[in-house]
């Protein structure tokens, strides 16, 4: 009898986070202003590419960086560090993870789709540690004409708040 209780409850419970995942899907809740801001410019010193698919640019390639260092608006350095990888898809785009580090070890774990020409886009950010431990947010980038500087423009979230 527990058995069959405790499963009806939780059939109803899914019933209950589907219908929550379709309401959320179909009217975006606004967040609010975000805790913190940060504008952080990288200069793209440390890029490799692995051509892994077709010859030439095809999907499955990818596009490794770093560390890259990261300054800040006024070209000062923040000692943050950006690094990751950018998995090439047949569009041209990619699917990009990356991770800033920051001086004193925390992080921030970003991903999203790269269009494959130079233009501005965003990215989320799934998670952090060190004082970015539980942060959400996005990240919108803007790449230089021959990708060499990248602006990041974070909108960070942290949970409690």
């Amino acid at each position: 009898m527990i058995r069959r209780t405790l499963a009806l409850a939780a059939f109803a419970l899914s019933l209950g986070v589907a219908t929550t995942a379709d309401a959320q899907d179909a009217t975006p809740v606004a967040l609010g202003d975000a805790d913190i801001v940060i504008v952080l410019v990288e200069d793209a010193g440390q890029v490799t590419t692995v051509d892994l698919g077709d010859a030439g640019p095809s999907a499955g390639d990818l596009i490794i960086w770093g560390p890259n260092p990261l300054h800040d608006e006024t070209d000062s350095d923040t000692d943050a560090t950006t690094q990751g990888v950018c998995t090439a898809l047949h569009s041209g785009d990619c699917l990009l993870i990356e991770t800033i580090v920051f001086p004193d070890g925390s992080t921030l774990e970003l991903q999203g789709v790269q269009p494959g020409t130079p233009m501005e886009s965003t990215r989320s950010i799934v998670g952090g540690s060190g004082i970015y431990l539980g942060a959400s947010g996005v990240v919108t980038v803007e790449p230089s004409a021959d990708l060499s500087v990248w602006t990041k423009t974070f909108e960070i979230w942290l949970p409690g708040s």
